[in-house]
Order: structure tokens, then C-alpha cells, then sequence
């Protein structure tokens, strides 16, 4: 009889294992059984919005670790637009055997569907959740050359002169878009909406100066604030970051519950072979206990998440109850 490759990491020396335990290879998927164990060709991960975000720079890290750890390729595929729908049509579409995957967010897991009747795709019945990657703060930047010292002084303009104080925005609908609406909702000070296609274009207008604020993921933007690009006014998170501990949170400075973070993990297609899903979360979290992945995970202001697709899935239930309430107080049409 034919020997399967060698397996070498610990989840898959266990799934062998099981397979074995079940005479398993007439249970599996069709496809499972034919092209033998998986991975076996290059694995894409297709992210919906530039390089150079919070989301590309965490998606390419994990990506790192599971090509290492599973011996074949995974490569991250940027397809930006449409609020980071293009990204996910394209994997909706795509075959259910694990090589398509979707490195999802906030705006296209759980905003989009609130504002959006036929997206084309329904992210609950099209994806299952794999694990979630990451959970980083916002922070609110302005140019070097700002005028804006503090928080207290841009929202002071923008209630003197509404909709001069512009803001910027990855794209409609995610999370940076939302928090600079919520923030100029409860604090009673309008400002002009300015999107973009993805992180890495927004930040470069602020840098420019071309436009106002923008709350951006901590993960990009931190070496800009180091090197004075850039001025941090405040977090959007509940805590303050350990990488900036003197700046302040917009909940304790102006608006008390203001709790907005980027959150982003693996989605796979509906109907993948429960074995994929199950080997890919468990390399993750055997990446998220090593030492060293802690380090850099936390280096790029993210919490260590271990967590399984079941939690994965209650945590975005609950980001979509939070949104659905955010979206109807600020009257967000898309």
C-alpha cells in the first residue's frame, strides 16, 4: 500500500491519528481522500482591502507561521474595493476544500450585512468561522502639522465649524469609518467622511496632511507615531495601550463606553471539510502559545487570542449586535 506524506506538526501527526483510529479515508470528503493529505498545494488567503493595513500586516504574519508549520504555502491575495466585498464574492465562490480562504473583518463579516440586502454573498451561510487572529485598538492620529493638540481641541473645531474637520477611513462601514462617526455623533461635533481603499492610502493622506484625523489600527501607524509623522491623540479601546500608556482613551476623556477595536481572523467556505477547519484553528493556537509569536503578536498591539470556531463565532454575534445598535444611532445608510 501507498504511504501518505510524512506528516509533521503536532495537529497533523493527531489527525492522522483519528483517521487511522476510523479507517477514516471512506468518511472523509471525496475530495480529502483524492488529492491525500491537506495541505498539499499552495493555500490562498484573500484579504478585501490594500497592503499595509492592521489586517494585511496580521494576515501575512499568520500566513508565515502556517506555511512553516504545515510545510506548504499560504500566501495572502489583497483584492481591494467595495468595502472589502470583492474579497469575499471571490472566496464565496470558490471551491469548499480549504485552498480559498477569506482573512475576514468587522466591515465584511458584520457590517455589511446590516447595511446591504443582497450583498451577493450571506456571511453566515457562506463562511465558517476557522479562528479569530487578532484584536487591535484604533488610534486617532492627526498630521505632524495639525493644529490639534488634544482631543478636546479637534472636537471643539468641528462643533464651531460643522463638517470642516474631515476624517478619514479605510473604506465605508469598518471600524475606523464607524468610531469617527460615533465619535462625532456623541460628542455633538459633525465632521466630513473621507474613504479610502484600505489602510495603507488612508495613512498616507493624513501624513500629508490632505486630510484632517483618522482613526487608524495601532499596528501601521505606530512607527509613524514614534517618528513624529503623525500625532496620536487618543484610543479607541475601553484600556489604554501598554505601547502608548500616556495616551488617553476617548471613553475616559470624553465619550464614557467608547469601545471600538479591529478584529480579524480566518473564515473558510461553507461545506469545508470539518478536519480543515479543525487543523487550521489548531495551528493558530499553536502558533498563539509559542513564546516568540506572543512577542510579535503583541509587538503589533494585539491581544494573544486562543480560541476555537465556536468562539469565534459567539464573538462576532455579539460585534453584530453591537453594530446593528451603532449603525441605527448614527443613521448609516452605506
Amino acid at each position: 500500500m501507498t504511504q501518505p506524506p510524512r506528516i509533521t506538526s503536532p495537529a497533523r501527526r493527531r489527525l492522522a491519528a483519528q483517521i487511522a483510529s476510523l479507517g477514516a479515508a471512506s468518511l472523509l470528503p471525496a475530495a480529502w481522500a483524492q488529492s491525500g493529505p491537506y495541505p498539499n498545494r499552495v493555500v490562498k488567503i484573500m484579504l478585501g482591502y490594500a497592503p499595509g493595513g492592521s489586517a494585511d500586516i496580521m494576515a501575512r504574519l499568520i500566513c508565515e507561521y502556517l506555511s512553516n508549520s504545515l510545510k506548504q504555502s499560504f500566501v495572502v491575495e489583497n483584492r481591494p474595493g467595495a468595502s472589502g466585498n470583492i474579497a469575499v464574492q471571490t472566496v464565496a465562490r470558490a471551491p469548499a476544500d480549504g485552498y480559498t480562504l477569506l482573512f475576514g473583518n468587522p466591515a465584511e463579516m458584520v457590517v455589511n450585512k446590516i447595511l446591504t440586502k443582497d450583498l451577493g454573498f450571506d456571511p453566515d451561510a457562506d463562511f465558517v468561522p476557522v479562528v479569530q487572529v487578532f484584536n487591535i485598538p484604533l488610534g486617532l492620529v492627526v498630521p505632524a502639522k495639525s493644529p490639534y493638540k488634544n482631543l478636546g481641541e479637534l472636537v471643539e473645531d468641528a462643533r464651531r465649524q460643522p463638517k470642516k474637520v474631515t476624517f478619514a477611513s479605510a473604506g465605508g462601514g469598518s471600524p475606523g469609518h464607524l468610531a469617527g462617526e460615533a465619535l462625532a455623533l456623541k460628542t455633538k461635533a459633525p465632521m466630513t467622511h473621507v474613504p479610502y481603499k484600505g489602510a495603507a492610502p488612508a495613512l498616507v493622506d493624513v501624513i500629508g496632511g490632505h486630510v484632517d484625523c483618522y482613526f487608524s489600527g495601532l499596528t501601521p501607524v505606530a512607527q509613524h507615531i514614534k517618528s513624529g509623522a503623525v500625532r496620536l491623540l487618543a484610543l479607541s479601546s475601553a484600556q489604554r495601550s501598554s505601547l502608548f500608556p500616556d495616551t488617553p482613551t476617548v471613553a475616559e476623556t470624553l465619550v464614557p463606553g467608547f469601545d471600538f477595536t479591529l478584529w480579524g481572523g480566518l473564515f473558510a467556505v461553507t461545506k469545508t471539510p470539518p478536519e480543515i477547519v479543525r487543523l487550521l484553528n489548531a495551528e493558530a493556537n499553536q502558533a498563539y502559545a509559542r513564546p516568540d509569536f506572543q512577542a510579535r503578536i503583541q509587538r503589533e498591539q494585539s491581544d494573544v487570542i486562543r480560541n476555537t470556531p465556536e468562539q469565534f463565532g459567539a464573538y462576532i454575534r455579539s460585534q453584530s449586535e453591537k453594530y446593528r445598535q451603532i449603525i441605527k444611532d448614527i443613521g448609516y445608510t452605506g
